[in-house]
């Protein structure tokens, strides 16, 4: 069987991108020049898809600790995780 692993990462910086289209004028019908949107999105997890064995789990979750900083539980309200835990977590992946 398949899993799923899911990583909350600390400390993660919001990135602005371009969606691509142009904005014109604004809610009072006045002429403006033309500005390009831009959204902010911020990607404070990382899934790791089709892993079969629990080493294969661990060693997952070692290549993520080199590079990112696992998010620890702050409080005692979430019940997938006890305060001060790493909040990662595998789940059954359907094909």
């Amino acid at each position: 069987m398949l899993k799923r692993l899911t990583v909350h990462l600390e400390n993660v910086k919001p990135v602005t991108i371009k969606t691509g289209k142009t904005l014109y004028g604004n809610a009072f019908g006045k002429p403006k020049k033309p500005v390009e949107e831009t959204k902010v999105i911020l990607n404070n997890t990382i899934s790791v898809h089709n892993l079969t064995s629990q080493s294969d789990i661990n060693q997952a979750l070692k290549d993520i600790r080199k590079d990112h900083t696992i998010a620890k539980c702050p409080d005692n309200k979430r019940s997938r995780w006890k305060f001060g835990k790493e909040m990662w977590y595998t789940s059954n992946e359907t094909l």
